[in-house]
């Protein structure tokens, strides 16, 4: 009696596990998006809400699979300037948590109010950059800063010449 006892509960367990397994498999891979725009959302559900957008040729890092033909995802961006502030709020003049250095891998985390918000995968920390620091991939060279130019003068205004006066 003793043993039935105590073989039940494993017997229970091993179809728990299996049953785990089945819903949802471990997966690590590193895959490209193929569509020219992949939805990532909060869960597996078309009625979820989208957290960001992926777009033909991103990289992400596939880290489970379900049964239903989701894919549990990791979207990895690089860094693309020299250096970039990692800053505590989305604000351009928030407080400085660290600095993120040309090629660093980040993780993308959601947008708002026009900024990235990231993970540093070094030491985890998470802040905010301006997407238009990060690459999908990573690049040979940083990219430029871009320059802010003063605006052209308008040529002045050339004056009609006056009809002769008639005499």
């Amino acid at each position: 009696m003793k043993l039935v006892k105590a073989i039940i509960p494993m017997v229970l367990g091993a179809l728990l596990v299996i049953t785990a397994q089945h819903s949802t498999k471990a997966f690590s891979g590193y895959f490209y998006v193929i569509p020219t725009s992949v939805s990532l959302r909060e869960c597996a559900s078309p009625n979820c809400d989208v957290l960001l957008t992926a777009y033909r040729g991103d990289k992400v890092e596939i880290l489970a699979r379900t049964s239903t033909g989701w894919s549990k995802v990791r979207p990895h961006y690089y860094v693309n300037q020299s250096t970039v502030a990692l800053r505590a709020h989305p604000r351009p003049n928030a407080d400085v948590l660290a600095y993120l250095h040309f090629n660093e891998p980040v993780e993308m985390l959601g947008v708002t109010s026009g900024f990235a918000q990231v993970r540093e995968l070094k030491g985890s920390q998470v802040g905010f950059v301006w997407p238009r620091y990060l690459s999908t991939s990573p690049l040979k060279y940083p990219r430029a800063k871009r320059r802010h130019r003063a605006p052209r003068p308008k040529p002045p205004k050339e004056k009609t010449p006056e009809p002769p006066n008639a005499m």
